[in-house]
């Protein structure tokens, strides 16, 4: 890893982190359980923008808020889902050379890690906590929502930070 790339990571990992920690919406479905953050968006933008590798790092900015802040027990969870997660994102939006630069296929990409990151949740709390089956479902709407958010915030700031990429700008 360059000097360059480590600066970035460490960067990423401090945004995602503030972006968990104070960029929340309140919800009005979701009572205690889960939380709807703008973390989910940033490693969106993130690994689309940049790849896999470096939103799959990025991610643990997740775990780092989980850790500082009283919710340690999420860290688990999250040590292995969101990097997956980030992965998947930027692996979909690079397939085939794109770069990240196909809307639609960074639509595939944030629909994809949804599909993983939900049902991923749900058994890591299974395996976690030890609850019944069902008491997982409370926190399905806000790992849904975090996803519909990636796509609503991340698609538009994607194209954004991607206007700043051309060569000639000062």
């Amino acid at each position: 890893m360059t000097t360059k790339e480590l600066v970035l990571a460490a960067l990423f990992i401090a945004i995602v982190f503030l972006a968990t920690a104070f960029l929340r919406i309140p919800s009005p479905f979701l009572t205690g359980a889960g939380q709807i953050h703008t973390g989910t968006a940033v490693v969106f933008i993130i690994s689309v923008v940049y790849g896999p590798k470096m939103g799959a790092i990025s991610s643990l900015g997740m775990v780092l808020f989980n850790v500082i802040f009283p919710l340690a027990m999420w860290a688990p969870i999250n040590i292995v889902v969101r990097p997956i997660m980030a992965f998947i994102f930027g692996s979909v939006a690079h397939f085939r050379g794109a770069g990240g630069k196909k809307i639609w296929l960074n639509a595939v990409a944030a629909v994809a890690g949804g599909i993983w990151l939900i049902p991923a949740m749900y058994v890591g709390e299974l395996l976690i906590f030890r609850l019944h089956f069902a008491a997982p479902l409370v926190g399905v709407p806000g790992n849904f929502m975090q996803i519909v958010l990636a796509l609503v915030l991340g698609l538009p700031l994607i194209a954004i930070v991607r206007r700043g990429d051309r060569p000639g700008r000062p």
